[in-house]
């Protein structure tokens, strides 16, 4: 829309230490030429856009750090495009200024109210349009730095939460959050009548490990079966390191037969995985003990869960390791009483009476 600029430049432009980007929206070609002419004489990098349409496709795909906008142009008009911008969460902090030979309050309001941050009529003064340039930009930058600030404070408190959660040599869970995290699992299959199973696993005499290799070789082997570990879980299992060489893998929606399902996966792949530490290849085997709920009746909340397979844990240690034994109270006693090898080669309590030699864990 034809109007007016007063060609008056300041006398000693300063160009900004930054240069932001501007697009005029107009479709009076003197008027957009004049202002670019003069924007550039001050260090500004300037486009123009002569309707609502292309405005808005050069505002999507450039993202200006502030647009100059006439009200009366090709459709979609002026305050279409504002609504537009406003509108979408990536381009709503860009200042708005309109520029307009309408003086009518009513025109200034619904600017406004459609999300313009300032208002400008034509003809203006350079001088005018410097101060409401200035003024709108500051605006921008200061938002631009408080967002910045916000992503680096996010950033920073992913990071804190992270490590407040994360077991330091393993970056697995630690033992805090595996049991806040069981405690929220239990709850929620008391409340929905699901499955949970917990699995407690010890890596076989590490001790050995640390005494024979040292304990930079124990931690490596650590980290590495912390890998295998997920690598064998599944995508809903909760796994982590519960402290010295046992880990806890919490299963929702698991009964026992399952999780002896995983923890026979992990068993094996811990079997025939060989850890290297500089010019060492270490072999080390792990047992586990798995508990269910609901299937063991006397499980009430979730320290039961943990103790009875910790319990279970305990056996697998006593029976010559290299075990998977499953809490026989969390299993069918058909099941118990039934050979599952021809399934998966896991190995089930079927008494408490058959104790073999106990040995050094």
């Amino acid at each position: 829309m034809q109007g007016g600029v007063q060609v008056s430049p300041p006398k000693s432009p300063v160009a900004p230490t930054r240069r932001f980007r501007i697009l005029i929206v107009d479709d009076d070609r003197d008027s957009v030429d004049l202002l670019k002419k003069w924007l550039a004489m001050e260090g500004y990098d300037v486009t123009s856009a002569a309707s609502g349409r292309e405005a808005l496709e050069r505002i999507s795909r450039d993202h200006p750090d502030l647009i100059l906008l006439d009200l009366l142009i090709p459709p979609p008009d002026g305050l279409e495009v504002i609504r537009a911008v406003k509108k979408d969460r990536v381009t709503s902090t860009i200042p708005l200024v309109v520029m307009t030979v309408k003086r009518d309050a009513q025109s200034k309001v619904e600017s406004l109210r459609s999300g313009a941050d300032d208002f400008i009529v034509k003809p203006f003064h350079f001088d005018e349009l410097d101060a409401v340039l200035r003024a709108s930009l500051k605006k921008r930058y200061l938002y631009a730095s408080l967002e910045r600030v916000n992503r680096q404070l996010r950033e920073a408190n992913e990071k804190l939460l992270k490590l407040s959660v994360t077991d330091d040599r393993t970056n697995l869970l630690n033992d805090r959050y595996l049991k806040r995290r069981l405690a929220e699992e239990f709850k929620r299959a008391q409340r929905y009548g699901a499955s949970l199973s917990a699995m407690m696993l010890d890596l076989d005499h590490f001790k050995q490990i640390n005494d024979k290799y040292g304990h930079d070789c124990g931690d490596q082997v650590l980290r590495d079966f912390g890998k295998l570990l997920v690598e064998n879980a599944r995508e809903i299992d909760i796994v982590g390191r519960f402290g010295g060489e046992e880990f806890l893998i919490v299963l929702p929606n698991t009964d026992g037969i399952r999780a002896a399902i995983v923890a026979e996966r992990v068993r094996k792949a811990a079997e025939e995985n060989v850890y290297k530490y500089k010019e060492f290849l270490v072999r080390i085997t792990v047992s586990a003990g798995i508990a269910s709920f609901p299937a063991n009746v006397g499980i009430r909340n979730e320290s039961d869960l943990l103790k009875a397979a910790d319990g279970a844990l305990y056996r697998a240690k006593q029976a010559s390791r290299n075990k998977v034994i499953v809490d026989p109270a969390s299993m069918p006693s058909d099941i118990l009483n039934g050979d599952l090898s021809s399934i998966f080669k896991a190995s089930y309590e079927d008494g408490l009476n058959q104790r073999p030699e106990d040995e050094e864990s």
